[in-house]
């Protein structure tokens, strides 16, 4: 249950922060998909360390789907990930919607090798069809042992276990 306030908290004030008062009513499903960065400007980069507390605006993402696993990926299924750069390490705040329920996760990321190690995988706790139950305790499980991540032009990589046995795929919005 302390998990439960703890990521509802958590996301309310994240969308409270991202967008207007007018955007709150609006339904994410409605919504056009807009460009999370300004031109010339790589949203993957770490925040400047002149200012080690900044952090980025999140940049949307979906999940394609696994390289080995034969759980479909689905565009209703969503990450967004935001940096927070201080010194040498960041910390990848990661939060989204899955089959059923909502999660969130911080990793700590060594930027020079593309390590990351999660902190705490948190998330609602709805129940819904027994399919998609085990489609999302399987995602939520790889998002706890993913080890690597690698940013591409249009997509995210996250790497399961060391050495990987599993790929996640996320494409850009």
């Amino acid at each position: 249950m302390k998990k439960l306030m703890l990521l509802l908290s958590f996301m309310a004030i994240m969308m409270s922060c991202e967008k207007g008062a007018e955007d709150m009513s609006a339904d994410a499903d409605d919504l056009p998909a807009k460009a999370n960065s300004k031109d010339g400007e790589n949203p993957n980069e770490p925040v400047s360390s002149k200012d080690p507390g900044a952090v980025s605006k999140p940049t949307e993402y979906y999940f394609a789907g696994y390289q080995n696993s034969k759980t479909q990926g689905s565009e209703k299924l969503g990450m967004d990930i935001a940096k927070k750069a201080p010194d040498n390490m960041a910390y990848l705040n990661i939060s989204g919607f899955s089959y059923v329920n909502m999660y969130g996760a911080t990793y700590t990321h060594n930027e020079a090798d593309g390590t990351i190690k999660s902190t705490e995988v948190i998330t609602t706790e709805m129940a819904g069809p027994a399919e998609a139950m085990k489609a999302e305790d399987e995602f939520y499980k790889n998002l706890g042992k993913a080890t690597r991540i690698v940013f591409e032009t249009n997509q995210v990589k996250l790497f399961i276990g060391n050495p990987a046995t599993e790929v996640m795929t996320f494409k850009k919005r």
